[in-house]
């Protein structure tokens, strides 16, 4: 099932990540690119740095050139995640793009 394959690869993620712990270190994607394993990893990936982000920015002694810098991660991040968002989005309208859906059907716009 989609779900389960999902929430393993967001597990995956989280553990990968929190070996280094740092926002800083370097981003691999153990999957194909072609694949929506990838997308599903980088989109997880994303969203914990994001996490650790918004912890670091929090922090109420802060340097406030860092927290500006940060916060130019962070907004960089947002669009890096909403861009990503959008290429899931594609990949499940291309996938059931053939579908014909029922009369009565409901329409969801969100992945």
């Amino acid at each position: 099932m989609f779900s389960n394959s999902a929430f393993r690869i967001f597990e995956e993620s989280i553990v990968n990540y929190h070996i280094k712990n740092d926002v800083n270190q370097p981003f691999n994607n153990p999957y194909p690119e072609t694949d929506i394993d990838h997308l599903l990893y980088r989109k997880n990936w994303i969203d914990t740095v994001q996490w650790h982000y918004e912890d670091i920015i929090r922090d109420p002694e802060i340097d406030p050139v860092k927290a500006l810098e940060l916060k130019r991660k962070i907004d960089a991040s947002n669009q890096d995640r909403t861009d990503l968002v959008e290429y899931i989005d594609s990949y499940f309208l291309n996938k059931y793009q053939s579908v014909q859906t029922l009369p009565n059907a409901r329409i969801n716009t969100e992945s």
